[in-house]
């Protein structure tokens, strides 16, 4: 392509069109972590048997290995110099591979013993992760050049974050009303093996097509930043790289906190079916579809809201507003809910309302942080000379991949350990129900708490941005 046809810095507005095809695509990524913290620790601890614990060191294996192919795979696809565009190249690679992959992990052999269920479930997860990052991380870096506004990154990321929020609804409602339906039989349709690879086939697919959407819509945008990216790849200079934005203090507070974030939100998702099946006594597959549609219907809600806000109140005062209120619903609800406690067991009704107000909270952290990173690559920029937002979003998802198999692991660890819950199990002690509320509930209030004193001491603010921008742009004027 020739040089006059390479845009060498994004336009500071984008087409709707561009911002709806583009958010589409977030939905590949959503419906599985919602899937994965609804149903992997249930699915292969109480209906394939398989101790919590194991379940929690495969999970963790495999983001592990997820996480240190995501820094790598940004910084390949920043310095790609492909036809097809540095991030698009190996978008395709990963939209075209995760749907099989993710159907592998919910069809295990079903008379495997133990020690090969484990197997199964450790090489399906790496594998699966290894082939999303293919178009996560490209996916997000080029959500971050699409536009060098600081309110329109926030636009950008809402879109993003209303379709992906769309993508987590689906999965979180869908997979009970169409997968475990109520049948009238006694036995819970969730104990049976049946309906999970229906659900990993009919999933992986919708991935794949969200994902081939958001690379087709975004085509024209291919070469955005393309002259900036760095020379050959290696390993040295991966490092090299790395270490440089590591280095950067704005970095870093996002980078912990927003860890910090995952470890608690995974852990409260993954122990959710668990809290409200054993502690608040619930297990209408119906009741279980409303109550997770109402939290990502009010997260739709909350999206339009929080890019609005955006732009009158700064980033960082947001993200540690709603982080605090989502740590204080949690960290309520082992009080309010269950035996003995204000609104008992049973009733469907206030955990609606506990529901609704969480996802509208929760909202505002799938907009603000992301928006805050592509402040940080251009920061980054100014400093070094150098694009390199697909290395800043590698290593803030592989801060978030670490983050949510450490999350998967202590929950098996406290499930096993602490709670004592008896795998295959429909009636568990009155202790073990005790305990399972205070991992649903206290610890992950706990671990948000901390991502916000975290992230108290970010100074990344609008003001700074545009003095960055400005920097930018007269150097950009002065390259020959």
């Amino acid at each position: 392509m020739p040089d006059a046809e390479i845009p060498l810095s994004p336009p500071g507005t984008v087409s709707l069109l561009t911002k709806v095809l583009y958010g589409i695509g977030e939905i590949a990524i959503t419906m599985k972590m919602a899937l994965f913290g609804l149903f992997i620790l249930f699915f292969y601890n109480t209906v394939m048997g398989l101790p919590a614990l194991w379940v929690g060191v495969a999970s963790a294996v495999g983001l592990v290995v997820d996480a240190v192919s995501d820094p790598y795979v940004g910084y390949r696809s920043d310095a790609s110099r492909s036809r097809y565009g540095r991030r698009h190249s190996f978008m395709l690679v990963g939209a075209l591979t995760m749907g099989v992959t993710f159907w592998m992990i919910w069809a295990p052999p079903r008379e495997m013993s133990q020690v090969g269920l484990f197997l199964w479930l450790l090489a399906s997860v790496s594998l699966f992760r290894v082939t999303s990052t293919f178009f996560r991380i490209p996916y997000l870096s080029l959500g971050a050049e699409l536009s060098d506004d600081y309110h329109e990154r926030t636009a950008i990321v809402g879109f993003r974050s209303f379709f992906g929020l769309v993508g987590s609804l689906m999965a979180a409602s869908l997979s009970f009303y169409l997968f475990f339906p109520n049948t009238g039989a006694e036995v819970d349709p969730k104990l049976s093996y049946e309906g999970y690879p229906r659900l990993g086939i009919a999933f992986g697919a919708a991935m794949s097509v969200a994902a081939l959407v958001g690379i087709l819509g975004t085509w024209a945008h291919r070469f955005v930043n393309a002259r900036q990216a760095s020379g050959r790849p290696t390993l040295a200079s991966f490092a090299a790289g790395s270490r440089l934005a590591l280095e950067n203090a704005s970095f870093r507070r996002i980078w912990l906190s927003f860890s910090l974030f995952f470890v608690a939100v995974v852990l409260n998702g993954t122990m959710s079916i668990h809290f409200l099946t054993w502690y608040v006594r619930i297990s209408d597959s119906t009741v279980l579809s409303r109550l997770q549609a109402l939290f990502y219907l009010s997260a739709l809600a909350g999206v339009g809201f929080w890019v609005w806000t955006a732009r009158r109140i700064e980033k960082r005062t947001l993200y540690m507003m709603s982080t605090s209120i989502a740590a204080l619903l949690m960290g309520s609800s082992p009080f309010v809910f269950g035996e003995g406690s204000v609104f008992g067991v049973g009733d469907a009704r206030p955990l609606a309302a506990l529901y609704g107000l969480a996802g509208f909270f929760a909202s505002a952290l799938w907009v603000i942080p992301s928006s805050m990173v592509a402040d940080i690559a251009d920061e980054d920029a100014a400093r070094t000379g150098l694009r390199r937002e697909g290395l800043f979003f590698g290593i803030l998802n592989f801060g978030e991949k670490c983050a949510a198999g450490l999350a998967v692991l202590i929950g098996g660890a406290l499930v096993d350990y602490f709670a004592r819950l008896v795998p295959g199990e429909a009636v568990q002690s009155d202790a073990t129900i005790s305990r399972i509320g205070w991992i649903f509930g206290g610890v992950p209030a706990m671990l948000l708490f901390a991502a916000v004193i975290v992230v108290a001491g970010y100074r990344l603010d609008r003001r700074a941005v545009a003095a960055i921008q400005v920097r930018l742009r007269e150097g950009a004027a002065d390259a020959p």
